[in-house]
């Protein structure tokens, strides 16, 4: 097969596996019942597998979606023939198997539906909320435990249990409404919120942003925001955040694939019509007696995006909502993202005696952004050999090629 096809095929493949996986296993769900969900979930993945395998060599099929869905049911069916079980559920399966249609339900909710499944409330939230991500993401544990600064060993036994513990408090299928969409909306909101950072800010490796990841999860946003479940502006507050964030991700990396800072980011080509459609959710979204943590990130987004210039820009309002958000939630990355704004306000003193008051939390010591953020202040007051010593330390932590070519640049600037 030439090469532009190879590519092609892998490129489609990763865009389906973001697309397609948590739908093929929120259908399997449907028809296994949702005891099977770990069966519905394997299954679904050797159907991604097959398609990693055949479709850089055969060609793309004419219907991706559709082929991966017939695989996916082939492969439940023979799971069900070897294990002898489901009786009930094997006749629909074959039947569904014959049918290599597209899902007649829209992708959005049957996702959402899958988000809504494994956020029931009789699990602990960061299970919840690490099974969701696994399962409708398809998120490894390396990539979650980043999240939650754990071991990617820790995060994956948490995920054996709680896949384990799913299966044994059953989990019912259906999208909820009213009072029980209420009790399971707030970590929906998370995981959508946490899946939209893996693709905002990856983390290490080669890629400096996934945008598929990202728009994947402003879509769902945007879909609970626009739905039957919605009861406060909090869905809004979400959609309108991620909107604002997600105006820039053309312009996060250069054409090199390097992270490309706020700073020096051309405003121009921000996306217009997505900032447009932010301010219209967080009109929305201020429909309500209480804000929470996503109505004041909205804010802080808002304001990035309506300055014209990193120097026309309202910090003395960005620091204002930071320290809201840092009472309300009492997070360190919080302050320290409150920190850069202070620096990039003109008080780089102050911000440095924010940051060395952070050294000791223990999501700072091994954390790239935070050693980076103090050399930068650093190199602003002019302490270059601090802020030398501070960047060979953020050089030796853990981040994305895109986090360490940034580096290598400050460092070869110093020397």
């Amino acid at each position: 097969m030439a090469a532009g096809h190879d590519t092609e095929a892998r490129r489609e493949l990763d865009r389906l596996f973001r697309r397609e996986a948590g739908r093929l296993v929120a259908t399997l769900v449907k028809r296994l019942g949702p005891h099977h969900l770990s069966l519905a979930e394997d299954t679904a993945q050797e159907a991604l597998t097959a398609a990693a395998r055949t479709w850089p060599y055969d060609g793309l099929p004419e219907n991706p979606a559709a082929w991966l869905q017939a695989t996916a049911y082939r492969k439940a069916i023979d799971e069900l023939r070897h294990i002898k079980v489901a009786q009930t559920a094997l006749p629909e399966l074959e039947r569904a198997a014959q049918d290599t249609r597209p899902i007649g339900q829209s992708a959005t909710d049957s996702e959402l539906e899958l988000l809504f499944l494994c956020c029931q409330p009789n699990m602990a939230e960061m299970d919840r909320v690490a099974l969701t991500l696994n399962i409708a993401f398809g998120f490894s544990a390396r990539e979650i435990a980043q999240l939650f600064y754990a071991t990617p060993a820790a995060m994956s036994a948490r995920l054996t249990r709680a896949k384990e513990r799913a299966a044994s408090v059953g989990l019912s299928t259906g999208t909820p409404l009213g009072q029980e969409a209420g009790e399971r909306m707030p970590t929906v909101l998370k995981v959508i919120y946490l899946a939209f950072s893996l693709g905002y800010r990856p983390g290490p490796g080669p890629v400096a942003v996934r945008e598929d990841i990202a728009l994947e999860a402003l879509r769902l946003a945007q879909s609970l925001a626009l739905g039957p479940w919605r009861t406060d502006g909090t869905c809004h507050a979400l959609a309108a955040l991620l909107s604002f964030q997600a105006s820039r991700l053309a312009t996060r990396r250069d054409d090199a694939g390097h992270f490309t800072p706020l700073a020096q980011q051309d405003r121009t080509r921000w996306d217009k019509d997505l900032i447009a459609q932010g301010f219209v959710h967080l009109s929305r979204a201020r429909q309500t007696a209480q804000l929470g943590r996503y109505h004041i990130e909205a804010g802080i987004a808002a304001a990035h995006v309506a300055g014209p210039s990193v120097q026309a820009t309202d910090w003395a309002q960005i620091i204002a909502l930071y320290e809201t958000l840092e009472v309300m939630t009492g997070s360190a990355i919080v302050t320290l993202n409150k920190a850069a704004a202070i620096a990039a306000a003109g008080r780089a003193a102050d911000a440095l005696n924010i940051l060395d008051e952070l050294a000791d939390h223990p999501s700072m010591r091994g954390n790239i952004h935070y050693h980076t953020a103090r050399a930068d202040v650093l190199s602003t007051l002019g302490r270059q050999q601090d802020a030398k010593a501070a960047f060979k330390k953020a050089r030796f932590l853990p981040g994305s090629d895109s986090d360490l070519a940034y580096l290598d640049g400050r460092l070869a600037a110093l020397d």
